[in-house]
Parts: C-alpha cells; sequence; structure tokens
C-alpha cells in the first residue's frame, strides 16, 4: 500500500460524513425509564467486547470501537488470528473484528479536526503481529476499520498522552521508549510530536524537559487545552503532582502551578481529570479536576481519596481539595454525563496499575479490592451521590464512555498480562450499560428531529464556531407548562488508562425558542456555538438539549470546524 497516497486521502479528502441509518424514534425504550421512583441509576449487561477494552471510542451515534493488545481473545479475525481491535454495535449488542496488525499495548489516540481518529504507538510484536512501537494508526468512519502506518512515529511511544489542538492537528505527549511499570531517565521520552506535521515533511520530535522533571511518575500526563478568546494554543500538562501552562506558539511556560497535595495522580499511582464543564456566561473559564491515584507504588496501599480543584486562569490559584466522596479510587473514570455532573466510575481501592505478579493461589494482585458503586458529582454544588452498585469489577484496562442516549457504556478489567479466565479478576469481555437517575426522570426527554434542517443521524453535520444553528426537536408538555431547555456539545474524546483524551462539555446559548405551529409539542431553537476552538476542539461532537433533568432521546452529531 502507498503510505503517502493513504496519509494524503485521509489527511485531505475533505470532510468525512458518517454514514449511520439508525433512526432515533426506533430504538427500544430505555430499561431504566420502567421504574420512574429510583433515583440510583442501574446497571444492565448487554453484550460482549469480542476484544478487552483497553481503549474504547464513539465513532457514531451507536457504535464504539474498542482497542486491546496482542493477545489471545476469543473474537477473531477473517484470516483466524485473533482480533485486537472491534467495532461494538449498540443496537445488536454484538462486536466484529477489525484490521489491526501490529501491537497496539498502552498507545493513546485522539481525533484529527476533519473527523479521523488517530491512535499512535505500540509495542513489539511476535510472530503473526508486526511491532507496533513507531506506528500510527488511522480510523476513518465512513470506511469502518484502520489504516496502519508503521515505523513514520519518529520514537518509541508508550504510554504516551494525546490532544486535539485548537487547530485540528493532534499532539503525542510523553511516554517512555519501552515497556515499563514505572519510568526511568535512561528509557524517558521528553518530547511531543505534532501529526500532521506542520510544516510538511517527516514527523519530528521536540524536547519537552518538563516531563523529565516528573520522574518516575510522568507516563500517560494530563494534558488539556485551556480556554481563551485569543485563540492562543495554551495547553494545562499536569503528571505526578506538577502542573504548567504551556503556550505551544512560543514553546514557553506561562504559569507554574502549585503542587497538589495528597498522592501521585498519573501512571501507575493512577488519577483522572477533567475540565469541569464551561459556560459562557461566565466566560468559558476553565477549572481542572484531578481525582484519585495512590501515595505509594505498593499494592497494599489505599487509593487517594482526594479530589483538587484549580482554576488555570486566576493568578496565584490554589487547590481546593475533597474527599472524593469518601472513597480512595485508583483507576477512576470520569465521564461526562448531559447535564453537565461527572459520573465517576471504576477502579480499584488499593494498589496501583498492572499486572498481578506470579500465577494460581500465589498470585499477587497489584490492584485490589474493585470499587463497584459510581459516584454523581455535581460540579456545581461540589457534592457526591453514591449510584447503584456494579457486579463486575473493573480495575486495570477499564473504559467507560457517555453514549448520545444519555446512558454510559462501561467495559473493560484485564489486569493480567495475557487472557486469562475463570481467575480471581478475569479478563473481562462483558459490556455494561449503566442507566444515570436522569433517565428515569418523569419529564418529558426531548427528540431532536433535525439541525440545520439535516436528520441528526445520517450523516456528521458540518458546523462552525461562532455560528447560530437551528434545531428542531419535539418534547411533550408536562402539565401544560412549556419546557425548560438547556443545550450544551460534548467531545465523548479518546478513553484509555483513566484519561479521556481532548473530553470536554461546553453550554450552549439558546438565543431564540419558540413554538412551531407546524405540529404538536414541536418547538424550533437557535443555539450560538462556542467562538473558537481553544473552548472545545474541533471534529467530531454532539449538540444535545435537554429538558430540566431528562436528557435527549439522542444527541445531535456534528462536525466542528473553522468557518471557510
Amino acid at each position: 500500500m502507498n503510505v503517502k497516497l493513504v496519509l494524503f486521502a485521509f489527511l485531505f479528502g475533505g470532510l468525512i460524513l458518517l454514514n449511520d441509518k439508525t433512526n432515533v424514534n426506533a430504538l427500544p425504550a430505555l430499561q431504566a425509564r420502567q421504574d420512574p421512583g429510583s433515583t440510583l441509576g442501574a446497571f444492565k449487561i448487554v453484550g460482549k467486547s469480542g476484544v478487552n477494552a483497553m481503549h474504547a471510542v464513539l465513532v457514531s451515534p451507536r457504535k464504539v470501537v474498542f482497542v486491546d493488545k496482542l493477545e489471545n481473545n476469543a473474537l477473531k479475525r477473517p484470516d483466524g488470528l485473533s482480533a485486537l481491535s472491534s467495532e461494538y454495535d449498540l443496537d445488536t449488542n454484538t462486536a466484529k473484528p477489525l484490521g489491526i496488525y501490529t501491537n497496539t499495548f498502552c498507545t493513546s489516540g485522539s481525533w484529527l479536526g476533519n473527523g479521523t481518529l488517530v491512535e499512535a504507538g505500540g509495542d513489539k510484536g511476535d510472530a503473526n503481529y508486526r511491532s507496533g512501537i513507531q506506528t500510527l494508526r488511522l480510523y476513518d468512519p465512513s470506511v469502518g476499520d484502520w489504516v496502519e502506518l508503521e515505523g513514520i512515529v519518529p520514537s518509541n511511544r508508550w504510554y504516551p498522552a494525546m490532544v486535539t489542538l485548537p487547530n485540528g492537528n493532534v499532539m503525542i505527549l510523553g511516554g517512555s521508549t519501552a515497556a515499563t511499570g514505572v519510568n526511568r531517565a535512561e528509557i524517558d521520552n521528553p518530547t511531543y510530536t505534532i501529526f500532521p506535521p506542520p510544516n510538511g515533511g517527516p514527523l519530528t520530535d521536540t524536547a519537552f524537559p518538563f516531563l523529565s522533571s516528573l520522574l518516575p511518575y510522568n507516563l500517560y500526563p494530563m494534558v488539556h487545552v485551556i480556554p481563551n478568546y485569543e485563540g492562543k494554543t495554551q495547553l494545562f500538562i499536569f503528571a505526578n503532582q506538577n502542573g504548567i501552562a504551556y503556550d505551544l506558539d512560543t514553546g514557553t511556560t506561562i504559569t507554574t502551578y502549585p503542587k497538589i497535595p495528597g498522592g501521585i495522580r498519573s501512571y501507575p499511582l493512577t488519577g483522572t481529570s477533567v475540565i469541569i464543564p464551561l459556560d459562557p456566561t461566565d466566560y468559558y473559564k476553565p477549572t481542572v479536576m484531578i481525582c484519585g491515584g495512590n501515595k505509594v507504588y505498593e499494592l497494599t496501599s489505599p487509593a487517594e481519596a482526594s479530589c483538587g480543584r484549580l482554576e488555570l486562569t486566576t493568578p496565584n490559584a490554589a487547590w481546593e481539595m475533597d474527599e472524593f466522596g469518601g472513597q480512595g479510587r485508583v483507576m477512576p473514570d470520569a465521564t461526562f454525563l448531559v447535564d453537565g455532573s461527572i459520573l465517576f466510575v471504576n477502579g480499584a481501592a488499593t494498589g496501583f496499575a498492572g499486572y498481578r505478579k506470579g500465577g494460581g493461589a500465589n498470585a499477587l494482585w497489584v490492584n485490589e479490592n474493585p470499587v463497584f458503586t459510581p459516584f454523581l458529582y455535581d460540579p456545581f454544588a461540589k457534592t457526591y451521590k453514591t449510584l447503584a452498585a456494579s457486579t463486575i469489577p473493573r480495575m486495570y484496562h477499564s473504559v467507560s464512555t457517555l453514549i448520545p442516549d444519555g446512558s454510559v457504556l462501561i467495559a473493560g478489567s484485564n489486569p493480567q498480562g495475557s487472557v486469562s479466565l475463570n481467575v480471581k479478576y478475569s479478563t473481562e469481555y462483558r459490556v455494561e450499560i449503566f442507566y444515570p437517575p436522569y433517565l428515569y426522570s418523569s419529564t418529558p426527554r426531548p427528540n431532536i428531529i433535525s439541525l440545520q434542517t439535516s436528520p441528526i443521524n445520517e450523516n456528521r453535520i458540518p458546523v462552525s464556531y461562532g455560528q447560530e444553528v437551528t434545531m428542531v426537536i419535539q418534547v411533550k408538555s408536562d402539565g401544560g407548562n412549556q419546557p425548560v431547555l438547556k443545550a450544551c456539545i460534548i467531545h465523548h474524546g479518546f478513553i484509555t488508562h483513566s484519561q479521556n483524551f481532548s473530553q470536554r462539555y461546553v453550554y450552549l446559548e439558546i438565543t431564540n425558542f419558540w413554538a412551531d405551529s407546524s405540529a404538536a409539542d414541536q418547538y424550533i431553537l437557535t443555539i450560538k456555538l462556542p467562538p473558537n476552538p481553544t473552548i472545545i476542539s474541533p471534529g467530531p461532537s454532539y449538540i444535545y438539549v435537554f429538558n430540566g433533568d431528562a436528557p435527549p432521546v439522542s444527541g445531535a452529531q456534528v462536525l466542528l470546524q473553522q468557518a471557510a
């Protein structure tokens, strides 16, 4: 295959439109809504992922792609070899194999602004699978499979971070050059790579010595674009217990933040992070929240029971700490719900990220005491609520992602080096859907009919920053009262190892709202999108309109780009 032609087609082929004929009106009724008295939500096991869900990414309203490392998964490719990636259909709850032929172990991913998914890095191969350690993989949703560009990443990347930049390119940041549990100087990779390369030519590494100062706990660094009105590419970058604001345009550190109290927050003492929902009414002021981790690299050490919040653009800001709802978690996942609340789920109460040591009766599990109960966090009231419990341990290599119908897909867990079944913590293929409490609400749910006159689930609808878009919705009256509507846009991100790369939630201004006389219970809205791509990254996102506490039947998938 001509790599240059493939690369050209992915990067410059124009808008990538997704053809998904799912009719949201035909989706089955949510199980959770049958019990309007519930306030705790509910889990339901719905299918099997085919491969362990080390990575997960929503690629269309009703499809999720999973990526695993090289191991003997039960799902087979057409050539008879075990699949390393699968596409999971949320309507049929079935998985089909995808074509990855290089080892994807402990990589990361993010979306290009044109709507192509990028995944980079990996590990050595074997007799059947090629090395993936300097491989870059591209997934085009309109094609529905992977293309692998081997050997183009300029250095080995193991446990890197990735983020979509405001210009639509992606940054690949940090990691190590060889497999390891804890990083060390001789294999440290304190550099970043921009893809596609800004000036053409081959990919190159740029030194980023801040990461070396955070050894040994600098793997899977946390990275978020900092919103600003000037359109500057400024990044919050954090590992271990320290973070900075970095201006990528000038290559300078503009702020050094105070050390976060409590334990270590990055791999393998793994915590998680989000930028809490951004709001135009306070000028998109960014606050980062970092939760969980551990204080000591010791398998019996209790997980860190604290979260810190930090206002990134406030001079001399200090960390505001809480007790993480009173439950320590290492390897938690943080997932935005449609109403702006944050679901903390998965993880262990003791230990650290990694594989069991030994086997049989003498095996030592380095992450233990799974936390079965999710917490619902209100980022404005700053309160936690304990929700209904799962029955499945979800520890190392687990994932969680919002689904556009307002539910949450949860999968994975494989705290061992190869597929092992019928052990204490088996390789986990079961997929669960969690129905949050708002899906039990008696408040009528909006049904989004169209956006910019286009049906919402046929293609990604192109929209631009600062644009006012027109949406038609149907929502039944509630006791004769008009609906009380809010709107948001969510970038669902790429989930692995408790990091959700580029995940972002932004409230949207509803600038006009009137009843549509042409149909009963139908309304027309105009909604204003964020002013620039530092607020939310370009590429695929979903616009939601929710009625009080009730999310829509499905969000509207869009491709957000700069105006031509």
